[in-house]
């Protein structure tokens, strides 16, 4: 898989569609083309690509590492940040791609930032209440960290990357485990190489 890392936003768009186009529904290539539209200029932080290569990613590790083929489960991976970072209406995912869906990205969707809150708190808030979610969330969470660990961990402050390194470890890592095995090991080998690297840079 490490392959993908090396490939434009659209080399992963057409990988993508290839690799689902016998799923029938909910549809995965509309999720692409609503993910494309909500996401249109923003930018990968530290890497300073297309954000669009993130939810491609995160879409094609549920396929070839977890080995999902659930399409509910495709489309939720790529629709994963849509509703935090777009002004996209959460009735127009129901309506397109089904309640099913629309429930996984809300599960995934980070809660409102408290007044004063750290990033940290928050996200211990966030993966407090995915313990209820269902295991699919779990996948797709742990899908979206691997990626961010391979990529936007460069450019996180020393102390931020100390506490996602934690948040990993601690409260993500026991989901995944419990979830999908193989990306539990591949989860669990990236924070290592992360962590790893981190104390090789003091």
């Amino acid at each position: 898989m490490q392959e993908i890392y090396s490939l434009s936003a659209d080399q992963l768009e057409e990988r993508l569609r290839d690799e689902t186009a016998a799923m029938a529904w909910p549809p995965v290539s509309k999720a692409i083309d609503l993910a494309k539209q909500a996401h249109a200029g923003q930018i990968r932080r530290g890497s300073g690509s297309p954000y669009i290569v993130h939810p491609l990613r995160v879409a094609l590790i549920l396929l070839n590492i977890a080995e999902q083929k659930s399409a509910a489960i495709i489309c939720a991976g790529i629709l994963h940040d849509v509703l935090e970072d777009s002004e996209t209406p959460q009735d127009d995912i129901e309506d397109d791609f089904g309640p099913q869906v629309l429930d996984m990205v809300l599960g995934l969707t980070h809660p409102d930032q408290k007044e004063g809150e750290s990033a940290f708190d928050r996200n211990k808030r966030m993966f407090e209440n995915m313990q209820w979610s269902g295991r699919d969330v779990h996948i797709i969470k742990s899908a979206d960290r691997l990626d961010n660990l391979i990529t936007a961990h460069q450019a996180m402050s020393n102390e931020r990357l100390k506490e996602y390194i934690e948040e990993s470890r601690e409260m993500l890592l026991p989901l995944t485990l419990a979830s999908n095995t193989a990306l539990y090991h591949a989860l669990s080998s990236a924070i290592d190489k992360v962590e790893a690297s981190e104390h090789e840079a003091l």
